[in-house]
This record gives C-alpha cells, structure tokens and sequence, in this order.
C-alpha cells in the first residue's frame, strides 16, 4: 500500500503566510514539509500561521521543525502559530513540551486576530 501523500498549500493574508498542511509527516514527506515552509519561516519579520486542520500525523523530526520555525521567526522578529490542531496532537506536544513554547489558536480567525 502506497504512502498517503502530504499536500501543503500556502496564501497570503493580510501580512501572514497561511500554510495549510493535508495528510502525514512522516519520513517520507518530512522534506516536502521542510522545503515549502524552510523558505517562509525564514524571512525577517515574517508572520506564519500552519493550518494543521488536515494534518493526520507528524513524527518527531516534524515536531522539532516545528519548535525551529517558531525560533526562527522570532529571532526575525516575526511569529509563528499553529491553528486547527488535532487535541491528541496538542497534548503529545504538550507532554514533549512544545506547547508552552508554541501558540495554538483552535480557529485560523482565532489566530489571525490574535497576530500581533
């Protein structure tokens, strides 16, 4: 049986770059995961909301690219935050201690009327 794929699609909103993220992160589709949001993560100032709405399963690479771009858009000056996130997902994050580090918001207007 083949691997589920992982479909990413970003736009732009206002000034935030809204990646929505369909399917797994795993080993197969980690450096999917890695190349589309490297690039976003990186500009100065920039602001990134990852909508994990679809988001069905992310391994622990994924999940510690996830803490990079949150440093990485705040050393920028910029903020990263995470919306739609599966509750079983939170609270692994949380156990692992990512969610004091990153922001959750439970809807994306949620989040994007909470940006600073």
């Amino acid at each position: 049986m083949a691997n589920p794929e992982l479909k990413m699609f970003t736009e732009q909103i206002g000034n935030v770059t809204v990646v929505t993220v369909a399917g797994p992160v795993d080993s197969a589709t980690i450096e999917q995961f890695r190349m589309a949001l490297d690039p976003v993560a990186a500009k100065p100032g920039g602001y990134v909301l990852l909508d994990c709405q679809e988001l069905t399963y992310i391994n622990s690479r994924g999940l510690g690219l996830l803490a990079k771009y949150h440093r990485t858009c705040f050393g920028h000056l910029g903020w990263f935050a995470l919306c739609n996130v599966n509750r079983k997902l939170v609270r692994t994050m949380d156990l692992l201690g990512l969610g004091s580090l990153l922001k959750f918001y439970d809807t994306r207007d949620a989040a994007l009327a909470a940006k600073p």
